[in-house]
């Protein structure tokens, strides 16, 4: 029965929905792994064909390059509780708040995620459908697609979502609409070509290359690992500020076990206000507009909310 249910999903997508499931099936033999990979192969080419045609039908009367350089920072797995922007206790995003009381930057106070998965999210942060209302995501023309028909110069670098030999069925739904070789044409000018254990690699493959590139109007999209698990994979052990000793005064119902999660976690995030920091940095002297925003929150040891 399990087996049936997954190899009945309508989408890649919700067959990475039933994938999450408790008692969702396990593909033990090689025979079911082959048909599986055939027919989620079949579920994304469906998809591919419809965004390629939406592509196509992508026309842009005209553009007023009010902003001639737009950055977009993705982060992965932000929680703003955890964020000393919203009033966390501990000192999480230190220079995003200098930037702040700088009145270099204005943060949020509404924002909601269309979904609690990565891939489910980037198809719709990436597409121009609006949720909810008519059609699926793949249905409407992905913004760097309008963005290169506006004649901007459009570049993406991820952490994440690049072909790889054994990646997750995650994986594989988040990305194969970014690595579809005739989307990515039609998407990008330029992309990263290796991930990287840390974000800062992202900084240099900017710098080493790809900021070579840029033109007069530019659409720069730079997609972290951010705070994904595992979060002590994150950020340099060296760079560590809190340990489980710093919660015992401010955390004490945690265990020593949690106060531990609970410190890499914050540490993750740390380093990730001093990526997002380096790449404020490098338009700071252009007439450019820096945006970030998280794929989705997490739930780390959030008092009442887990």
């Amino acid at each position: 029965m399990a087996y049936h249910k997954l190899m009945n999903g309508r989408t890649i997508g919700e067959v990475e929905h039933i994938l999450t499931e408790k008692d969702h099936a396990v593909l033990y033999l090689p025979v079911y792994r082959l048909q599986f990979s055939i027919y989620a192969n079949q579920l994304a080419a469906h998809q591919i064909t419809q965004l390629i045609h939406a592509a196509h039908e992508v026309k842009v009367d005209s553009c007023s390059y009010r902003s001639p350089n737009i950055v977009l920072i993705i982060g992965e797995s932000f929680g703003r509780h955890h964020s000393q922007q919203y009033g966390y206790f501990m000192d999480t995003t230190p220079q995003q708040v200098a930037l702040e009381k700088s009145r270099k930057l204005t943060k949020f106070t509404d924002v909601v995620t269309c979904w609690n998965l990565t891939s489910f999210v980037f198809k719709n942060m990436l597409s121009t459908h609006v949720v909810g209302e008519k059609g699926e995501w793949c249905d409407y023309p992905l913004f760097p697609e309008v963005f290169r028909k506006a004649g901007y110069n459009v570049t993406f670098i991820t952490n994440e979502f690049l072909p790889q030999a054994k990646e997750a069925v995650y994986d594989f739904s988040g990305g194969f609409f970014l690595n579809n070789p005739e989307l990515s044409k039609l998407q990008f000018d330029h992309r990263n070509t290796q991930l990287h254990d840390l974000d800062d690699g992202l900084l240099k493959d900017y710098d080493d290359s790809l900021k070579n590139f840029q033109k007069e109007h530019n659409l720069t999209i730079f997609h972290l690992m951010g705070q994904h698990v595992n979060y002590k994979q994150r950020y340099r052990t060296k760079q560590a500020r809190f340990w489980a000793s710093s919660y015992e005064d401010k955390r004490p119902e945690l265990t020593n076990a949690q106060r531990k999660m609970l410190s890499h976690y914050d540490n993750a995030t740390l380093y990730n206000d001093s990526i997002v920091a380096q790449i404020v940095k490098r338009f700071q002297k252009q007439d450019a507009i820096v945006i970030y925003v998280p794929d989705h929150g997490e739930e780390c040891y959030e008092e009442n909310r887990g």
